[in-house]
């Protein structure tokens, strides 16, 4: 029951991607990369997933501008999706006494999120990115601390 529930939210995620990029002619979706092999894949309509404790997706890379995310909750509990500019390295962002990072922190701007949102569910977010180093995380208490992070680089075109 479980692989049919995840399946149906993969579904769910790609046709999402589809439509939204209908009339685009720069669709790069496929279905998320746990292998470490999108380390070199550049698209701005990108595919992925959360779960206990990893941020997967289809692309490392993406060019400035216009990026949509499509992103699935595989987990067997609630996390979040946020899209952070910073020079830290990935999984060093400092945390404070709640083992959050502060989200004010000038070292790094965080650019927009899906809020907190349960299992088996998708969500989308389009943003606009400038060239930069960003990471894709979860900022709930613990996430990010056990490898809810992964690194992103916008690139100029």
């Amino acid at each position: 029951m479980k692989n049919l529930r995840t399946s149906i939210v993969a579904l769910t995620v790609i046709s999402t991607v589809f439509l939204v990029s209908c009339g685009s002619d720069q669709v790069n979706v496929g279905v998320p990369d746990t292998t470490g092999g999108s380390q070199n894949l550049v698209a701005n309509k990108i595919v992925g997933s959360v779960r206990e404790w990893k941020v997967d997706v289809s692309a490392s890379k993406a060019n400035e501008g216009e990026v949509l995310f499509a992103i699935a909750n595989f987990g067997t509990i609630a996390h979040e999706f946020l899209v952070v500019k910073t020079d830290f390295e990935p999984g060093k962002i400092p945390l404070n006494a709640e083992n959050r990072f502060d989200e004010e922190n000038k070292d790094l701007t965080v650019i927009d999120e899906i809020s907190e949102w349960e299992p088996d569910t998708a969500g989308v977010l389009k943003v606009t990115l400038a060239p930069g180093n960003y990471q894709l995380l979860c900022n709930l208490a613990g996430h990010y601390n056990n490898g809810m992070f992964k690194a992103f680089t916008v690139l100029k075109k």
